[in-house]
């Protein structure tokens, strides 16, 4: 082995470091937004008295990525079973306060009535519950949008309708 080859070699090696580099710096630094499902009430949204408590779904979505993401939650989606919920065709809580600009690290709400989406997912009670209707889960997908129509999607969500909580 000569000085020519064992240059050659760091430098090939060099430059597959590089491209390595690279690789991993764009994965780490691309835009990402975690969306989070819980139960909830409309007390949650509003301080006024006269007010029905009905149960709604809080969508949390938080931005997890190096950089600034303008979200459009207008878009939001959730998916059961070929079935679909769009959040522009229902109603809503803290839109007023929801600010689609969304720095690195912070999060962002609105509240969803429960029974509409159950209602647009066919997600209903049985007449009565044995072991098989006691235990299903009802698999949800959720997406949302941002100002270049990007999809941010999750499927880690299942409903379980007899107790009505999403299980990860």
């Amino acid at each position: 082995m000569n000085i020519d080859v064992i240059a050659k070699t760091a430098g090939v090696l060099g430059f597959l470091i590089s491209v390595c580099t690279f690789i991993v710096t764009r994965f780490e630094r691309r835009k990402r937004i975690e969306i989070e499902l819980f139960q909830s009430c409309v007390l949650d949204f509003t301080e006024e008295d006269n007010v029905r408590d009905e149960g709604l779904i809080k969508v949390r979505f938080t931005n997890i990525g190096p950089q600034p993401v303008i979200l459009k939650p207008n878009t939001l989606v959730i998916e059961c079973n070929n079935n679909v919920y769009k959040l522009d065709r229902e109603d809503f809580w803290g839109m007023d306060d929801f600010e689609e600009l969304m720095p690195p690290t912070s999060s962002r709400e609105i509240g969803i009535y429960l029974d509409s989406v159950c209602k647009a997912l066919v997600i209903e009670s049985p007449k009565k519950y044995d072991d098989e209707s006691f235990n299903k889960l009802y698999q949800l997908r959720v997406l949302v949008q941002d100002h270049t129509n990007k999809i941010y999607k999750t499927s880690k969500f299942k409903y379980h309708e007899a107790v009505g909580e999403f299980i990860t």
